[in-house]
C-alpha cells in the first residue's frame, strides 16, 4: 500500500513539472484578481465605517437639535430626547469600539516561491484531535466582533438564536428585524429570509435543516422548519402551536418546546406528545432548553428563579443548580462533548458550568471585557473550540476562542 502511494505521489510530481509554465501563468492572474478583491473589499469596508459614522452623527445632531428647542417647553419630551440621546452614544460608542479594535487596512505582497523548498506538501491521513472531554474547564484566549447587520434592516440587531449547520454555517435569528440569517464560516451574512415576528431560539434539526421558535406575545405561536439550499435559506413549513413558543431543542426527532412556565414535547410532523413539565409559581420559569449528548436529560433555565434544572426524558427533575453568579440566565447550550454553557442579558456574562470538589457549580468564562453587552444566545463551534454569543440590542456578535 506504501509503495503504491509513493508511486503515484510520482506519477503527480512528474505531471506537475510538464505543466509548471500553465500553472505559473494562472498563479499571476489568480494574485492579481485576489489583490483587486482584497482592495474593493477594504474600500468597501472603510466606506462602510465612514457612512457608520455620518449616519449616527447627523441622527446625533437632529436629536440634540430638537431636544435644544424643546428643552425649555416641555419636560416630558426634553425627558424623552435625553433618553434617546443617551441610548444613541451607547450605540455610537460600541461603533467607535467596533471600529478602534480594527488594524490599520493595507495591502501588501510576500513573494514565497523562492522560499519553496518543495512542489507541495507531503501529508498522512489521520484523525483530529479530540476536544477536552466534559469536565474540562475553558478559559478565554481571544475574542473578535462580526457585524451581522444588512442593509434593510430597520433596527439594531437582537440575536436570539444561533446553530450552526454540519456544513460550518451558522443560522441567526433577528428578533428586532424578523429575520433569519445565515452567514459563512468567516461570520459574512450570505443569505437572509424575512419571517413572522418574531423568531427567538432555534435548533438544528438536520443536515442542512433547522426549527425555529416564532411568538408574537398575542395570537401568533407557530415552529417554522427551515432548510438551506445552495447557499440560501428556504421556508418548508410550518407547525402552529396552542401555546406560547420561545425556546425550542431538537434530538432524536422530537422538539422540546418551552414557553416561559412549561415544557412540551412534539415529533416532527407537530404531533404533541405531551406536556413534560411546569412551573407556574411566577415569573419566567422555562426560558430556554437543551438536550444532552445523548437525549437522556432536559436542561431548563428558570429566569425569574436564577436556577438551572435538569429533568429525564418523563420530565422528572433530578436536580436543581443555585450559584451567585447564576442570575436571571438568558439561554443554555450543551456541545457534543457535553459542556455546557449559560449567558445572561441582564449581568452581561457568559458561564460555563463545572465540576469542583465533585459538585456542579458555576465559573464565569467571559464578560464586558470581552465585548458582551448583553448576551441573548450562545453556540459552541467544535471545529475551532470557539463560542459565538448573539446579543440584545447590538449588531455585532462576538466570536470568543476558548483553550
Amino acid at each position: 500500500m506504501i509503495d503504491k502511494s509513493e508511486d503515484d505521489c510520482l506519477i503527480q510530481i512528474q505531471s506537475l513539472c510538464k505543466d509548471l509554465h500553465a500553472i505559473v501563468d494562472r498563479l499571476e492572474q489568480n494574485t492579481i484578481s485576489e489583490m483587486k478583491s482584497h482592495k474593493t473589499s477594504l474600500g468597501n469596508k472603510i466606506q462602510a465605517d465612514v457612512d457608520q459614522i455620518d449616519d449616527v452623527t447627523e441622527k446625533l445632531q437632529k436629536l440634540l437639535g430638537a431636544l435644544k428647542d424643546g428643552c425649555d417647553t416641555n419636560e416630558v419630551l426634553s425627558y424623552i430626547g435625553f433618553t434617546k440621546c443617551h441610548d444613541m452614544i451607547f450605540n455610537a460608542q460600541l461603533l467607535l469600539q467596533d471600529i478602534a479594535i480594527k488594524e490599520d487596512y493595507k495591502m501588501s505582497f510576500e513573494p514565497y516561491m523562492s522560499s519553496l523548498k518543495m512542489f507541495g506538501e507531503v501529508t498522512c491521513e489521520g484523525g483530529e484531535k479530540p476536544l477536552p472531554g466534559p469536565d474540562h474547564v475553558f478559559e478565554v484566549e481571544t475574542q473578535v466582533l462580526h457585524n451581522v447587520k444588512v442593509a434593510d434592516d430597520e433596527e439594531i440587531c437582537r440575536i436570539g438564536g444561533i446553530c450552526r449547520l454540519p456544513n460550518g454555517e451558522f443560522l441567526l435569528s433577528d428578533s428586532h428585524n424578523s429575520k433569519l440569517k445565515l452567514v459563512n464560516s468567516s461570520f459574512k451574512v450570505i443569505s437572509t429570509l424575512d419571517v413572522p415576528n418574531f423568531p427567538y431560539e432555534l435548533s438544528s434539526t438536520g443536515q442542512s435543516e433547522a426549527a425555529v421558535a416564532v411568538d408574537d406575545d398575542e395570537d401568533r405561536h407557530e415552529i417554522l422548519l427551515v432548510r438551506v439550499k445552495a447557499g440560501k435559506i428556504e421556508h418548508m413549513r410550518t407547525i402552529e402551536l396552542q401555546h406560547g413558543c420561545v425556546a425550542l431543542a431538537h434530538h432524536g426527532g422530537h422538539l422540546y418546546i418551552s414557553n416561559f412556565t412549561a415544557l412540551y414535547v412534539y415529533d416532527m410532523a407537530g404531533g404533541q406528545d405531551k406536556q413534560l413539565y411546569s412551573d407556574r409559581t411566577g415569573g419566567t420559569t422555562v426560558n430556554s432548553c437543551a438536550v444532552s449528548p445523548d437525549g437522556s436529560q432536559l436542561i431548563i433555565t428558570a429566569q425569574s428563579k436564577h436556577q438551572l434544572t435538569t429533568l429525564n426524558t418523563d420530565g422528572k427533575k433530578l436536580s436543581t443548580l443555585t450559584h451567585p453568579e447564576l442570575q436571571y440566565p438568558s439561554s443554555v447550550h450543551i456541545t457534543p462533548q457535553g459542556h455546557l454553557f449559560l449567558c445572561s442579558a441582564t449581568l452581561g456574562t457568559v458561564m460555563q458550568v463545572v465540576k469542583r470538589d465533585g459538585k456542579k457549580t458555576v465559573k464565569s468564562l467571559a464578560g464586558r471585557k470581552n465585548y458582551l453587552t448583553k448576551p441573548e444566545s450562545v453556540c459552541f463551534n467544535s471545529s475551532n473550540s470557539t463560542l459565538v454569543v448573539g446579543q440584545i440590542g447590538n449588531d455585532n456578535i462576538v466570536e470568543i476562542k476558548l483553550k
